[in-house]
C-alpha cells in the first residue's frame, strides 16, 4: 500500500487574528501612556532625578514580580520554545497596522495628549493598586493553624515514592517505561485493574512522576469521570480537559479552536429562540475525522504524546461508564494520544445489564492489561514498623498516640502474618481499609487508656472493631443482647453441673445465616471449638478474665468490650487482672510486696478491692516461688491482716478470707524451696510448714501461733488464730493435703498421712490445739482477763481496717446520717458478737471429726489423751470468770448476750415456732449445759433483778437481731429446764455413790 500524501492544512485565521489584535493593543496603550506621562512629566521638573527614576523603577518592579507570580516567564519560555515566528511577525504587523491608523484616532489622541497631567498618576496609582492586592493577600500574615485535639488518617493518594509504603515504585517505574516505550498507536489502551483501595490512583501517580521526568515526550491528561457524571455530555468534558491539559505545558494557540469546533460537532444543533422565533443552528459539514485530524496534526506538529488516564472509572454507575468509554472511543484517531483506564473488573460487571456491556467494552477497548494487587506482607511490615517513617502518610497523628496504638496494630500484623490471613484480607487488605481501622481506633480514644493495662484481648478486640465497622447490624445485634447485664445468643455458657463451655442453640444457625467474613468473625470470637475452651478446670484465669466470648455472672468482659467500643468506656485499672498479673509478676523479680500494696493503684484508702483481688492472684500462682518471694508473701500478709477489716460485706471481710490465703500459701510455698528447683512434697520436706506454726527450727520465735495472736492485735487476733486453726483440720476438706500432712508428721512422725479422714484431723490438730490453749490460758484464764469484756471494749477502727477507717472515726464522732450510723453500728456489734461466739465456741467445744472441724475442748490439755479437759477449763473460765457477778455485776450481761446470739432457726428445728428462738441443743453454743444449769441456778435471781434495771438491749448477729424485751423470756424459759436436768442428774450422781457408813 502506498501511503496517502497529506492535505496542506488550511491556516488558523482566528489565531492569526488574535496576535495582530494583540499587536494593534499593545501599541496603543503604550501610546497612550506616553502621551499622558509626558503631561505629567512637566509637571515634575522640580523632582530630583534620583526620586523619578526610583518611581520608575518600583513600577517595573511591582510588574515583573507580579508578572513572576502569575508564571509569565514559563508561559514566555513555552512561546519561545514552539518557534512561532508567524505569530510573532503578526504582533509586530498589528504594531505597524496602529501607526497607519493613527490618523483615523487622531481625536482620540489629541484629547489624551491635552488631558488632565494627574491622570497618569491616578492611572498609575490604580495599576498598582490592582496589582499590589494579590501580592498582600499572598504575603499578609494569617493566624497560626490550631493544632487539633484528634487525629485522623484522610484517604489520600500517594504524590510520590516517599510515600510510598507498599513497595508500589519499581512497578510503577516498569508500567511507566512500558507505556512511553511503546510508541504512538491509535487506539492503544492500557488498563489498570485493581479492587478499591489497592492503591491505583496511587501507582498512577508514581508513574506519572517518570512521566514528568520525559516532559519532552509525554503530556498526561488526568480525566476524572466522576467529577462530571452529572453532565450530559462527558466527550466534551473529556476534550476540554485534554485541551487545557495540552496547553498548560507548551503554546499551540491553534489547538483551542479546533478542540471547540470538536466540541461543537459532538453536540449537534443547537436551538436558539429570539422574540418568540425559534432558530436551529447546525453544525458546518465538517466530519469528526476531519476535525480530529487537525486536533492530532497539532500533537504531531509540537512533537509530543498525550497520555490521557481516565480514572475511577468503576465508581460510575453502568450506563455512565458506557457514556465514558464511548466518548474514549470516539477519539481513539488521535494517533498521539495514549489511553490509561483504571477500574475493578468486577465492580464494573457487577449489575447484570449495563454491567455486561461495561464489561465487553473494557474487552474490546483495553489492549494491556495490568492488574495491582497488595501482598498481606506489605500491610504486615506497615503495621510492625513502617508507620514511623516520618515521610508517611500517618504524620498527622503524634508518634506517642500511635506508640499507644502499637499493640493492637502488631496484633494485627500478627494476624496478617499467620495461616488466617486470606480470611481477613478483605477487611484489612489494604491502606484504605486500615487507615478505616485506625481512625475507629483514635474515635475511640484508646491513646487515652493504656490496653496494656486492661484484660482486654487484643485479638478480640479487633475482630469485635472489623464487625462494628463492615456489618453494623450485626453488631448492634451484639450490643443489644449482650449488654446491661444480659447474656444472649453469641457469649458462651456452662450450664450447671456440666464441666464444658458450650455454645447457645441459637449460635450455630446464626454463623451459618452468615456465611464469608461475617460468620469467620462469628467463630473467631464466640466458637468453643475454635477458640478451644474445654473443662473450665482447665481454662487459665487469665482467659476467663480477657475473652470476650465471657458474659455471665460476674464475667463481664463481652459488655466490657461493646462498651469501649460503642461507648468509649475503659475499666478502672483496679477492675482489671491484668493489673494483679503484673503486680504478682513484679514480685516475682524481686519487688517487695510491701512496696507494691502501697503503689497508688493499692492505697488502702481507695479500699480493700485491690488487695483482696492482688492476694488471690498471687496464691493462685504461689506454686513456684522462691523461697524469697514465698518468705516475703507469708510475712507481708501476716503483718496486713490488722490493717483490713473484719466486717462482712457481702462475704466475710477481707481479714478473714486473709487467713484462707496464708493457708494456701503455706500449702504451696511454705515448704521445700531451695536456690534451685524445688523439693518434692514428702513428709520429710513438708514437715517446715509445722515448723512455721509453732515458731521451731529457723522459724523460732516466729511462730504462726505466736505472730497471729500477738498482744497488739487484740481480741481480733484470737479470732484470726482461731479461723487458722479451725482451717487446719483435715475433715473440712479444705484441699491443703501438705499442710495436714506436716501438722500429722510433726505429731508423730511414724504416723500414716492417708486414710480415714476423721482420724487425719483428730491426730493433726492436737498438738495444734494444745498449743493455742496454752497460750490462751496463758493470757486470759491465768491472770482471770474477760474475753468477753475485752471484745466489747475493742475500738470500731480494730474491726474496720485502714481502708473504713474514715468511716469508723465518723461514727465514734457520731457525724454519721440518720441512714448510714444504725447499718455501721450493726455491722460492728454482728462482728463483736461473732469474734465472742466464734472464739469462745472453737476453744470449748468439745466435737470430734464430723466434717465442721475437731473442736479445741475435744483435747486434754497436754499429752495423748482426748479426754476433753480443755473444754472442762473453758467451762470454769467463762462460768467462773467471765459470766461471773461476784467479779462485776455487768459480767450477768456477757452471759444473757451469749445465750440471745446462739438462738436456733425454726426453719432447721422442725418445730412449730417461728423465726429465731431459744433451744435446749443451742443455747449453750459449745459450753457444757450441766454448767450452764449450774450457772443459772445459782445467778438467776440477781439475773432477773438486773435485767429489770435495762430499759432496751439488743444483741446483733448476722444473722439476726435479738432483743432483750423479746426474746429473754424464752431464754430463762429454757435456762430454768437446765436446771431442772442438772437437778436431776445431781441426785442421780448422788444415788450411785457409795454409802460412807
Amino acid at each position: 500500500m502506498t501511503a496517502t500524501k497529506p492535505t496542506m492544512k488550511m491556516p488558523e485565521l482566528l489565531v492569526f487574528a488574535k496576535s495582530l489584535a494583540v499587536g494593534f493593543v499593545s501599541a496603543e496603550v503604550w501610546r497612550a501612556a506616553f502621551y499622558l506621562g509626558a503631561n505629567f512629566a512637566q509637571t515634575l521638573s522640580g523632582i530630583p532625578l534620583w526620586a523619578k527614576a526610583g518611581g520608575v523603577l518600583a513600577g517595573l518592579l511591582l510588574c515583573l514580580i507580579y508578572s513572576v507570580k502569575r508564571g509569565a516567564h514559563s508561559a514566555a519560555a513555552r512561546m519561545g520554545r514552539s518557534l512561532r515566528l508567524d505569530l510573532l511577525i503578526a504582533i509586530g504587523i498589528g504594531i505597524w497596522t496602529n501607526e497607519l491608523a493613527s490618523p483615523w484616532l487622531a481625536k482620540a489622541h489629541a484629547a489624551l495628549k491635552n488631558a488632565d497631567p494627574h491622570w497618569a498618576p491616578a492611572v498609575f496609582a490604580l495599576l498598582c493598586a490592582v496589582l499590589l492586592s494579590p501580592l498582600v493577600q499572598q504575603y499578609w500574615p494569617r493566624p497560626q493553624r490550631t493544632t487539633p485535639q484528634l487525629y485522623f488518617l484522610a484517604d489520600e493518594e500517594i504524590g510520590d515514592e516517599n510515600e510510598d509504603l507498599l513497595a508500589s515504585e519499581a512497578q510503577a517505574k516498569s508500567f511507566a517505561e512500558t507505556v512511553l516505550a511503546s510508541g504512538a498507536h491509535p487506539g492503544l489502551v492500557f488498563g489498570v485493574d485493581g479492587p478499591w483501595g489497592v492503591g491505583k490512583t496511587s501507582f498512577i501517580n508514581l508513574a506519572e512522576r517518570y512521566w514528568a521526568r520525559a516532559e519532552d515526550k509525554a503530556i498526561v491528561c488526568r480525566f476524572e469521570p466522576l467529577r462530571y457524571a452529572s453532565e450530559p455530555d462527558l466527550a466534551d468534558r473529556l476534550i476540554r480537559d485534554l485541551s487545557a491539559a495540552i496547553q498548560r505545558k507548551v503554546y499551540a494557540p491553534e489547538f483551542r479552536p479546533a478542540a471547540s469546533r470538536y466540541s461543537r460537532l459532538i453536540k449537534g444543533k443547537a436551538d436558539v429562540s429570539f422574540l418568540g422565533f425559534k432558530l436551529s443552528l447546525e453544525p458546518s459539514q465538517e466530519t469528526v475525522d476531519e476535525l480530529l485530524d487537525d486536533i492530532d496534526e497539532v500533537l504531531r506538529r509540537i512533537g509530543r504524546r498525550v497520555i490521557i488516564v481516565i480514572d475511577d472509572l468503576d465508581r460510575l454507575d453502568a450506563k455512565t461508564t458506557n457514556n465514558v468509554l464511548f466518548a474514549t472511543r470516539r477519539t481513539f484517531k488521535l494517533s498521539q494520544a495514549t489511553y490509561v483506564l483504571c477500574y475493578d473488573t468486577e465492580v464494573l460487571a457487577g449489575s447484570q445489564e449495563e454491567g455486561s456491556r461495561a464489561r465487553e467494552f473494557l474487552e474490546k477497548f483495553v489492549t494491556v492489561k495490568l492488574s495491582l494487587f497488595v501482598d498481606s506482607s506489605s500491610i504486615r511490615d506497615f503495621l510492625r514498623r513502617d508507620w514511623q517513617r516520618a515521610d508517611n502518610q500517618l504524620g498527622s497523628i503524634p508518634s506517642d498516640t500511635m506508640l499507644k496504638l502499637g499493640a493492637v496494630l502488631n496484633e494485627l500484623a500478627s494476624i496478617l502474618d499467620g495461616d488466617l490471613a486470606a480470611k481477613y484480607l478483605p477487611l484489612v487488605g489494604d491502606l484504605r481499609k486500615v487507615k478505616r481501622f485506625v481512625n475507629a481506633m483514635l474515635l475511640m480514644q484508646i491513646e487515652r487508656s493504656d490496653l496494656g493495662r486492661t484484660d482486654f484481648n487484643k485479638r478480640d478486640l479487633i475482630n469485635l472493631m472489623l464487625l462494628h465497622l463492615n456489618y453494623p447490624g450485626l453488631f448492634r445485634r451484639i450490643y443489644a443482647e449482650e449488654t446491661e447485664g444480659r447474656s444472649g445468643t453469641f457469649s458462651v455458657r456452662r450450664e450447671y453441673g456440666e464441666p464444658e463451655f458450650k455454645n447457645s442453640a441459637d449460635f450455630s444457625k446464626l454463623v451459618a445465616d452468615h456465611k464469608g467474613t461475617a460468620g469467620f468473625l462469628l467463630t473467631q470470637l464466640f466458637d468453643v471449638t475454635s477458640l478451644e475452651l474445654g473443662d473450665r478446670s482447665a481454662v487459665e484465669e487469665a482467659v476467663l478474665r480477657s475473652r470476650a466470648c465471657f458474659n455471665h455472672e460476674d464475667l463481664r468482659n463481652l459488655e466490657g468490650y461493646l462498651k469501649l467500643i460503642v461507648r468509649f468506656a475503659t475499666p478502672e485499672p483496679r477492675e482489671t487482672f491484668v493489673l494483679y498479673q503484673e503486680a504478682v509478676e513484679r514480685v516475682r523479680k524481686g519487688t517487695s510486696i510491701a512496696s507494691v500494696l502501697t503503689s497508688p493503684d493499692f492505697r488502702l484508702e481507695r479500699g480493700e478491692h485491690a488487695h483482696d483481688q492482688f492476694w488471690r492472684v498471687l496464691v493462685n500462682q504461689s506454686h513456684d516461688f522462691t523461697r524469697a518471694v514465698a518468705e516475703d508473701a507469708i510475712d507481708t500478709l501476716i503483718d496486713y491482716m490488722p490493717r483490713y477489716s473484719a466486717i462482712e460485706n457481702q462475704d466475710s471481710g477481707l481479714r478473714q478470707r486473709s487467713i484462707y490465703s496464708l493457708l494456701r500459701l503455706l500449702d504451696r510455698a511454705g515448704w521445700g524451696r531451695t536456690s534451685g528447683r524445688r523439693l518434692p512434697n514428702t513428709a520429710e520436706n513438708v514437715i517446715e510448714i509445722a515448723w512455721r506454726i509453732f515458731g521451731e527450727r529457723s522459724y523460732e520465735g516466729k511462730g504462726l501461733v505466736q505472730r497471729l495472736a500477738s498482744s497488739d492485735r487484740g481480741v481480733l487476733g484470737w479470732n484470726d488464730l482461731m479461723l487458722f486453726r479451725l482451717q487446719c483440720s483435715a475433715d473440712r476438706q479444705g484441699q491443703i493435703y501438705n499442710l495436714h500432712s506436716a501438722l500429722i508428721v510433726h505429731q508423730d512422725g511414724s504416723a500414716a498421712t492417708t486414710g480415714l479422714v476423721s482420724n487425719l484431723a483428730l491426730m493433726g490438730m492436737r498438738r495444734l490445739s494444745q498449743e493455742v490453749f496454752a497460750l490462751f490460758k496463758r493470757t486470759y484464764i491465768d491472770p482471770r482477763r474477760n474475753f468477753f469484756s475485752e471484745v466489747s471494749d475493742a475500738p470500731v477502727e480494730a474491726f474496720l481496717g485502714e481502708a473504713s477507717s474514715q468511716l469508723g472515726q465518723q461514727a465514734s464522732r457520731g457525724e454519721q446520717s440518720e441512714q448510714s450510723a444504725p447499718s455501721l453500728a450493726q455491722r460492728v456489734s454482728s462482728a463483736r458478737s461473732a469474734v465472742k461466739s466464734f472464739v469462745v465456741y472453737q476453744l470449748s467445744n468439745s466435737l470430734p471429726p464430723n466434717g465442721s472441724g475437731v473442736g479445741c475442748g475435744h483435747y486434754d490439755e497436754c499429752g495423748a489423751g482426748d479426754g476433753g479437759g480443755i473444754a472442762r477449763q473453758m467451762n470454769e473460765y467463762a462460768f467462773g470468770v467471765c459470766f461471773n457477778p461476784d467479779f462485776h455485776e455487768d459480767n450477768v450481761f456477757h452471759f444473757l448476750d451469749h445465750c440471745l446470739s446462739h438462738l436456733s432457726n425454726s426453719f432447721f428445728a422442725g418445730g412449730n415456732e417461728e423465726g429465731y428462738f431459744a433451744s435446749k441443743a443451742g443455747l449453750p453454743g459449745g459450753f457444757d449445759p450441766k454448767e450452764m444449769g449450774r450457772y443459772w441456778s445459782q445467778h438467776r435471781q440477781l439475773i432477773r433483778k438486773r435485767v429489770l434495771q435495762v430499759e432496751e438491749r439488743d444483741v446483733v448477729t448476722p444473722n439476726y437481731i435479738a432483743s432483750y424485751r423479746e426474746d429473754l423470756a424464752g431464754v430463762f424459759t429454757v435456762l430454768d429446764g437446765l436446771v431442772d436436768e442438772a437437778t436431776a442428774l445431781e441426785v442421780e450422781s448422788d444415788k450411785l455413790l457409795p454409802n460412807p457408813s
